[in-house]
């Protein structure tokens, strides 16, 4: 079996994958013949500012045709292995060379450890000065290009995302996986930046962000009210949080904590040689339900209160289980809204003072597109609290956009619906991406006609009914 490493944002030097490769290669089982010169480590350029995610998909084609497809047997296939950004990176080549034709894609195996696939809320931090002050040092660039992907709600991760929607995969042979850590190497942490510490994520990427299943609603302003349509990807992807993993780091980290001499003890080792053992649509299925599996034992393990050394300090803290929402607001005349609020309401009188306690953990508006805006929620809070008799399951939000009042502007509009409305997107570890759609109002007034020629002023040029 050829395989191809990619890895991930700002890496400058292939020992970034570890002892990963010759770990593979060793313990292989029968039927997944990995040999050390059927190997090829990635070497992508992320670090220069002008580079964008789409620029090295381009370039990966040009490898893949002159360095792998020479390689392959008559009807052969390669397998991937990425890591970080470079998920999104091959996923974007397949969508650039493959859609709609993913039996004429050459990739087999696409096994992402750690995938930013719908972004990192660190990104913003290394865009940031201080950041490109640190990047200078070091003689190389932050990579504002391949950042501006990784953002939480950029415009180009939610084109991606929304292609991929409806994917047929396994009609095509094509096996997806993703594995994913949410344990924190404290080696790492920043006291200046506490996402490096967040719960639910392996210190840089979040479960949510991580997983390919997730789903899609569209809002549209109809009387103050919303028309909802619903989306959902057409298989379910393999997702698994693997026990006691971090992102980066060669203690825990998912992919540079693999030592040359590490056999299937290490999960990440274990996990990807099944992923690469995986053959026809039964076999994935398989090992979706194991990663299922998997997932809830690992959670369920790292749920406990735990008292862990951080520096100097002891904390106490619970891990649960999370979920994102990424809003899309814009009008129906396809702008980008950039001043607004958006208020989550609950209870029988959708008041948003009936909220659970703690649900909220964050929410972070897109730098590039304000019209972007990312909540992170605890989910095991907001299950707990809808269960609860006295909320009869009410759960909606309520968007309040600006201008409100002139020749031209936005009422508010309310969605009131049921947490149930939710459920089958709502789902620990997912992400939901939410195109909410407002009706931008114009009144009589904003264009006039005279007849009068002699000099007017019209400044206060009086508001007439509203024109269609």
């Amino acid at each position: 079996m050829l395989v191809v490493f990619v890895h991930g944002w700002s890496v400058t030097n292939t020992d970034t994958y570890g002892g990963l490769p010759i770990a593979l290669a060793k313990n292989a089982p029968a039927g997944v013949d990995i040999k050390v010169e059927h190997l090829y480590l990635g070497k992508y350029v992320s670090f220069s500012d002008e580079v964008n995610v789409d620029d090295i998909a381009r370039g990966m084609q040009n490898a893949v045709n002159a360095e792998i497809l020479p390689k392959l047997a008559k009807g052969e296939r390669f397998a991937c292995i990425t890591h970080s950004t470079g998920g999104p990176v091959v996923r974007k080549w397949i969508d650039n060379y493959f859609k709609g034709q993913l039996g004429k894609c050459p990739l087999q195996h696409l096994v992402m450890l750690a995938p930013a696939n719908h972004g990192s809320a660190l990104a913003q931090l290394g865009k940031s000065r201080l950041s490109r002050m640190k990047f200078f040092a070091e003689g190389v660039q932050p990579g504002t290009g391949v950042l501006n992907w990784l953002e939480l709600g950029s415009d180009q991760s939610w084109a991606l995302n929304l292609s991929w929607l409806d994917y047929a995969c396994l009609n095509a042979g094509l096996y997806m996986f993703v594995l994913t850590g949410q344990s924190i190497d404290h080696s790492f942490y920043d006291h200046l930046n506490s996402y490096t510490g967040e719960q639910g994520s392996d210190g840089v990427v979040r479960a949510a962000a991580a997983n390919m299943n997730y789903g899609l609603i569209r809002l549209s302003q109809q009387d103050g009210d919303f028309k909802l349509v619903k989306e959902k990807p057409t298989e379910q992807f393999a997702f698994g949080v693997l026990p006691g993993r971090s992102h980066s780091g060669d203690k825990m980290g998912i992919m540079r904590s693999v030592k040359p001499d590490d056999g299937l003890s290490h999960p990440t080792v274990a996990w990807v040689l099944r992923s690469l053992a995986v053959d026809n649509a039964n076999s994935y299925n398989k090992l979706v339900g194991d990663l299922n599996s998997l997932t809830a034992q690992t959670q369920q393990d790292e749920h406990v209160t735990k008292s862990k050394e951080l520096f100097i300090f002891q904390r106490k803290f619970v891990t649960n289980r999370y979920f994102m929402f990424v809003f899309r607001i814009i009008d129906d005349r396809d702008n980008d809204l950039v001043d607004y609020d958006v208020i989550f309401t609950a209870g029988p009188d959708y008041s948003e003072n009936h909220l659970p306690p703690g649900f909220f953990v964050d929410r972070q508006r897109n730098q590039v597109n304000p019209g972007k805006l990312t909540y992170y929620i605890d989910y095991d809070v907001m299950a707990d609290w809808f269960a609860k008799p006295k909320l009869a399951g009410k759960f909606g939000f309520r968007i309040a956009a600006r201008p409100a009042t002139g020749y031209s502007f936005y009422t508010v509009a309310e969605h009131q619906g049921t947490f149930e409305d939710f459920r089958q997107y709502f789902e620990p570890n997912q992400t939901l991406m939410v195109e909410v759609q407002l009706k931008r109002h114009v009144v009589e007034g904003v264009f006039r006609l005279t007849q009068n020629l002699e000099p007017e002023s019209f400044k206060d040029q009086p508001k007439g009914a509203e024109i269609p």
